[in-house]
């Protein structure tokens, strides 16, 4: 064979072996990106996996892992402006409604945690990562069982509100998980419709629990308008954080959790009937990485993200001295 042959033959066996890594290569990348990564591979949860709690934290109880983390009666301030005197005049019942809202209110996000699949909580490893799902769980439910049973036998007439109340956000939470389930199919067709169904949803889900506060602290419903107020407008930002916050997504340890749980959130909502919405419902119905980025770009585009942005400031206008407790101040950089 001539030494032009050899070298031919040597550049073409090279270029078939090369070509043949680059269509593997090609091929991989598309797999893995229109298909859906269940969250349970994903290199984050293996980061923080399932660890002894001892190594972790001093607690062996989750509900007081996560209340290190949130701070033990974190609804103090409210609790000092619906009633200023109410820890002088009443100390046992000032000390019992922070415990009720401190059960509730921590024990709904441990097993929220366990239900979004989350790995992280305001930047530490979420409980369920710690101490396993079960546990989590169980005592979530254990100690809501007991401040119920408590609050019955000790306080008999805060047991009503309490009891409707808890029953209203487990309807809300029941309503937002059966739109997972069922994805798009279920929900409303038109975008009155869809917003107004979600803003039911919230009321229920996310107002009940600020409700809840007024309803035992002053054993009436004077306040529900205000507290309902409040409620919509720390769901709106929650719902923006997820999605328009690059703080929070690092804290989470991830960015648009909601849509990849196929979670309905107002963002994601109004997003459906935007241009390029079909982009969204892709995603929400196979949310693959290359389905999730497309539909981000829809979600923070201008259109959505101006009509998130005015009704932050509208619904937050009435109840700015609430706010200003609540010392919430979220960063809302991310766009299109």
């Amino acid at each position: 064979m001539s030494l032009f042959g050899s070298v031919f033959g040597f550049f073409l066996r090279e270029a078939s072996l090369i070509l043949g890594m680059v269509a593997v290569s090609s091929f991989l990348y598309l797999t893995v990106e229109h298909i859906h990564i269940p969250r349970w591979w994903d290199k984050k949860t293996h980061l923080v996996g399932r660890k002894s709690p001892e190594r972790i934290t001093r607690h062996e109880c989750p509900y007081d892992y996560l209340r290190e983390i949130y701070g033990k009666h974190h609804w103090t301030a409210f609790v000092h402006k619906l009633s200023p005197a109410l820890h002088n005049d009443d100390p046992a019942k000032y000390h019992m409604v922070l415990e009720i809202m401190d059960a509730i209110h921590l024990c709904l996000m441990l097993v929220d945690d366990i239900s979004d699949g989350s790995d992280y909580r305001k930047g530490r490893p979420a409980a369920h990562k710690i101490y396993g799902p079960s546990e989590t769980a169980n005592r979530a439910y254990y100690r809501v069982t007991q401040i119920l049973n408590k609050t019955t036998k000790d306080f008999p007439n805060l047991a009503p509100w309490l009891m409707q109340d808890l029953q209203d956000i487990l309807e809300g939470q029941d309503i937002s998980l059966v739109w997972r389930r069922d994805g798009v199919s279920a929900f409303p067709i038109t975008t009155a419709e869809r917003v107004e169904a979600y803003r039911r949803m919230a009321s229920l889900k996310t107002g009940s629990l600020f409700r809840l506060l007024g309803h035992i602290v002053l054993e009436n419903d004077s306040m529900d308008e205000t507290l309902t107020t409040l409620a919509w407008h720390s769901q709106l930002q929650n719902d923006c954080k997820n999605v328009y916050s690059s703080e929070y997504a690092k804290l989470k340890g991830s960015a648009a959790e909601d849509l990849h749980n196929r979670e309905m959130t107002y963002p994601i909502v109004l997003a459906l009937d935007a241009p390029d919405g079909h982009l969204v419902t892709g995603a929400l119905e196979y949310p693959s990485p290359h389905n999730i980025r497309d539909a981000m770009r829809v979600i923070r585009g201008d259109y959505v993200r101006n009509i998130c942005m005015k009704e932050l400031l509208k619904s937050g206008a009435s109840v700015k001295e609430w706010l200003e407790l609540w010392a919430r101040k979220e960063k809302l950089d991310l766009k299109a």
